[in-house]
């Protein structure tokens, strides 16, 4: 059998017809057997039956091979032995139809022109050597048995042309479709089709990367969730993200719409444009805080409502260490913080010790950020904190300045978050580093106020920070009704011990003097150095008889048995400021008059103002 004939043994048509041969002999020889007698009977009844039942063993089998072909010598030897064994030539007529079908039946050319040869021939043999077959009709016999025998390969050569035209159309699909199917499969882009019910039928190896999901995993599944047109966030089954770029067509197959679903994986285009507005953000949220710290406001609460959005956080809280000071902490070790802002949660005041087993303790002292996913499950978190913030995850991130921790950002998030990108813990980081800049701007923003207020020697309040108290408690006092009294104390022949004993012992002398009078202070009075070995006193709610009382007893307390003069004066409820100063310079100097070491109340009015007195 040739190879075209080979890759079409399973030909539909073909066992067909061979099948319609076998139907044919096998009522042959039903006939055979009711019509001839004797000998001829017998032998055409079994040559009959033997090629029905081999004719339908052939068109049975789905692979007959080549024997299924030579098996078209068997209804010519049975027709051309009919002829012989009746002597009838009439029965011609049944060599002319299998001619006939065996043309239609039998793919191979040689098989079928050998077997019609077979058939002329035997014919032709047959009619030579029986007499009684030689007649007027045999020439009209012969003409047809050829006519047949050439319709026969008319036949067989139209089936056989059809036959290679459908081979090269199946090959032609075969191609066609083996080529869609490496596209398909090999196509970057994730494609999917699915029937009329939502169904999805095909998905190739990039669909299936891009859901996260095996093929038959995918086969089966319903498309909707993936049905919306353009971007789209496509959550795995392992919890993971991809971003993808959906194209939907709708097309009609037999009546009914199926759906063609492209999808292009654009994750790391999203992802980068995502880094590149969260850096904007984050450039922003740097230039916002660097622009109130130029200013000197405060920064915090821009911080740390950009480190809640850049992070996407539902808490964010600053703890720092107490302090009052101009330092950068308080003096010896930080026994607990403070949250100074908060963002979030109402947190503000609330103190965390640093006992060494918390985690903002941890924090502080080792320096390092740390990340839990599910803190509540860990003993060194309080819980307390944690229900305050309603935090299911937690950062605590160190704020650092110059090697040393001097505050802690806790970042609370109100879902679990499994783990924090990148972007986040450097937005985090860096955004702490700001906070450390504003934080240390503070501090020397503070550091100066406080020199530009405070006298350097004694530590004490300079005239400046005196002036603008004073117009705070003249404004209270006026307001309350309550008495004013202020008071200058001068340092008896100071000039001379100085003198004496040198500078720097004068300046000692200056400093245990401030100490001692701030002693005797209460917490609402106010002590200054008005300059030189002056200091200015102001005793809010206090009259001139009790100042003289409390002053008396600082006037006692001078060091190294040195001694002051005081002059006192209260306000009179309308007198300015200066007019209420002269009066208790006055006072001091009648004080000095009389031998020094005394204090003085002030006369009701006096016109001028005199310099402080040597």
């Amino acid at each position: 059998m040739s190879q075209v004939s080979g890759r079409r043994r399973g030909d539909a048509a073909t066992r067909w017809i061979r099948g319609a041969l076998a139907g044919v002999y096998l009522a042959l020889a039903v006939t055979n057997f009711l019509i001839l007698t004797g000998t001829a009977r017998t032998v055409m009844t079994v040559l009959d039956g033997v090629t029905a039942l081999f004719m339908g063993i052939a068109a049975t089998r789905r692979r007959p091979g080549r024997r299924g072909e030579l098996l078209a010598f068997l209804p010519i030897i049975d027709s051309v032995a009919q002829v012989a064994v009746t002597g009838r030539l009439q029965y011609s007529t049944t060599l002319m139809l299998t001619l006939l079908g065996v043309g239609a039946a039998v793919t191979s050319r040689r098989i079928f022109t050998a077997a019609a040869l077979v058939g002329v021939g035997g014919w032709g043999l047959t009619v030579a050597a029986e007499a009684q077959l030689r007649g007027p009709d045999t020439v009209y016999y012969s003409v047809q048995v050829v006519f047949a025998a050439l319709l026969g390969a008319l036949m067989h050569e139209a089936l056989r042309r059809r036959q290679l035209a459908l081979k090269r159309a199946h090959e032609k699909v075969t191609t066609v479709a083996e080529r869609f199917e490496r596209l398909f499969n090999a196509s970057p882009t994730g494609v999917a089709i699915a029937d009329e019910t939502g169904r999805m039928v095909a998905a190739n190896p990039a669909f299936c990367e891009l859901a996260g999901r095996s093929e038959s995993e995918v086969l089966g599944a319903d498309v909707t969730p993936f049905r919306t047109e353009g971007e789209q966030r496509i959550v795995r089954p392992d919890g993971s993200t991809r971003w993808a770029y959906a194209t939907v067509a709708i097309s009609d197959v037999a009546g009914r719409p199926w759906t063609l679903l492209q999808m292009q994986d654009i994750t790391d285009r999203h992802l980068a444009e995502e880094e590149a507005r969260h850096s904007h953000k984050l450039l922003a949220a740097v230039a916002a805080a660097a622009r109130r710290i130029r200013t000197g406001e405060d920064a915090r609460a821009t911080i740390i409502a950009a480190i809640r959005d850049l992070a996407a956080a539902d808490s964010v809280s600053l703890l720092e260490a107490p302090s009052d000071t101009g330092s950068r902490t308080p003096a010896g070790p930080v026994r607990e913080v403070v949250v100074t802002d908060a963002d979030g949660a109402a947190v503000i005041g609330t103190r965390v010790p640093l006992d060494g087993t918390s985690m903002i303790a941890r924090v502080w002292l080792s320096g390092e950020e740390i990340f839990l996913a599910d803190p509540a499950s860990d003993p060194r978190v309080s819980a307390e904190l944690l229900k305050k913030v309603d935090g299911k995850s937690m950062m605590w991130q160190p704020v650092v300045v110059d090697g040393q921790v001097t505050a802690v950002l806790a970042v609370g998030w109100s879902r679990r978050v499994e783990s924090v990108s990148d972007y986040r813990t450097r937005a985090v980081a860096l955004l702490a580093d700001e906070t450390a800049l504003a934080l240390e701007h503070e501090r020397l923003l503070r550091r100066l106020e406080r020199m530009a207020f405070t006298d350097t020697l004694t530590a004490l309040p300079n005239r400046r920070a005196w002036q603008e108290a004073m117009d705070r408690m003249v404004a209270d006092a006026e307001e309350s009704g309550e008495p004013l009294t202020v008071a200058i104390a001068d340092l008896d022949h100071f000039k001379r011990y100085n003198d004496t004993y040198g500078h720097q012992a004068g300046d000692e002398l200056l400093q245990r003097a401030a100490a001692a009078f701030a002693a005797g202070m209460r917490d609402e009075d106010f002590l200054a150095r008005w300059g030189g070995e002056e200091f200015m006193f102001a005793l809010p709610g206090t009259g001139s008889d009790d100042a003289v009382t409390v002053l008396d007893r600082m006037r006692a307390a001078m060091p190294d048995a040195q001694t002051c003069s005081i002059g006192v004066a209260t306000w009179d409820g309308r007198e300015t400021l200066a007019q209420l100063l002269q009066r208790a310079d006055a006072a001091l100097y009648t004080a000095k008059h009389e031998g020094r070491d005394r204090v003085r109340a002030s006369a009701r009015a006096l016109s001028t103002f005199r310099s402080p007195a040597a």
